[in-house]
């Protein structure tokens, strides 16, 4: 296997922050209406603190084994043939979810853009960008999403904006109508929008930081503006609509972007969905570079390369983008997709954390 280049805490944080602003931008006030109702802005908050949380622990976990990465100290804990089947099921689960984010993305550019254009061309040219970035190192990866970086500043100046409109403050009252619990199911469900962090598994011992303190500093600092971009987003849709509308619009913060005129520019909500093929593109070549990285490791010497197996993966998304044509059944895959989320990066770190504990291996040993 190629040896990877190591990044900086910056290039690490545009990383994590890339990888967790996803489709939930869109989404996440429609979702969250139907569970935590008013309260949809506590219920990010919550979850961005879990967020936290879960990167304290990949943070712990990587710690005990700062040289090697995730994939390469798996067969330490649990010995080689289940550290394989880790792997096998990690490299798995980046490939389910690199799919499920295009095939959403597609979806609604299919609804809102390119209504006549077929899906499989749509498909075709995600697989194709998304797995060509793919094949890059960790480091060009980091640049690649560096120069991205200005999209969602822009993109959040256009929904301040446009939110300003309209708004209603008042349909943020009562807080708490039904007490926490609506809000702490309602954390259980945003926390998959934070999912990107994970990246930290593999990235640990390739960042270059004075101490790995200031690591764990560019992580929480990536994962509080998530946080907060989060939080505005689902504050706005909130105070545009009425529990009812939200509830009924599956991507509320397009129409918050229609109030917004521009004397040079047509429709904003129209160059928002454009440009931010780029904030998805970046999410889908991690998973797809996480996925690949966990196949190679499939064997302790190596297996494949990382060329054979991104184009292998990109080729399996493709096809796969001629099975899943009923919307009902995109969302009940993404809904999978999600469960899939809490086991892989929170419950599997947490289980292998506590072998390696248990075992004494790690960090004594190096």
């Amino acid at each position: 296997m190629s040896k990877e280049e190591v990044i900086t805490g910056r290039q690490l944080f545009t990383l994590i922050f890339m990888s967790q602003i996803g489709l939930e931008v869109l989404s996440l006030p429609h979702v969250e209406a139907s569970i935590a109702g008013h309260d949809t802005w506590l219920a990010i908050l919550l979850s961005g603190l879990a967020a936290q949380a879960g990167i304290m622990l990949l943070w712990w976990l990587g710690s005990r084994y700062p040289a090697r990465n995730f994939f390469a100290y798996s067969a330490t804990i649990v010995g080689r043939p289940l550290g394989a089947f880790v792997n096998l099921l990690y490299g798995c689960y980046y490939t389910l979810s690199g799919y499920v984010l295009i095939m959403l993305y597609i979806d609604i550019l299919n609804r809102w853009i390119f209504i006549l254009t077929p899906r499989w061309v749509l498909v075709l040219m995600m697989v194709i960008i998304c797995g060509y970035a793919a094949t890059s190192s960790l480091r060009k990866l980091a640049n690649i999403t560096q120069s991205f970086m200005i999209l969602p500043l822009i993109g959040f100046l256009l929904i301040v904006f446009s939110g300003v409109y309209g708004i209603d403050a008042r349909n943020l009252l009562p807080i708490l109508p039904g007490g926490w619990n609506p809000v702490v199911k309602g954390a259980y469900t945003a926390f998959t929008a934070y999912v990107g962090y994970d990246l930290l598994m593999y990235a640990y011992p390739y960042v270059q930081t004075k101490s790995k303190k200031r690591l764990l500093a560019a992580m929480t600092l990536a994962n509080a503006c998530t946080m907060v971009y989060y939080v505005a987003v689902c504050l706005i849709c909130s105070m545009s609509f009425s529990l009812k509308q939200l509830t009924l619009i599956p991507e509320p913060i397009v129409y918050v972007l229609k109030n917004y005129r521009l004397a040079v520019v047509q429709s904003i909500d129209i160059l928002f969905l454009t440009f931010y093929v780029s904030i998805i593109g970046s999410t889908v070549f991690v998973y797809f570079f996480m996925a690949a990285k966990a196949f190679m490791h499939l064997r302790g010497r190596g297996l494949g390369n990382q060329m054979m197996w991104i184009w292998l993966i990109a080729g399996a998304c493709f096809i796969g983008g001629f099975f899943l044509k009923k919307r009902s059944a995109l969302l009940g895959l993404a809904n999978i997709q999600d469960q899939l989320s809490i086991i892989m990066v929170v419950a599997l770190p947490v289980i292998l954390l506590v072998i390696s504990g248990l075992r004494g291996v790690g960090r004594s040993k190096l």
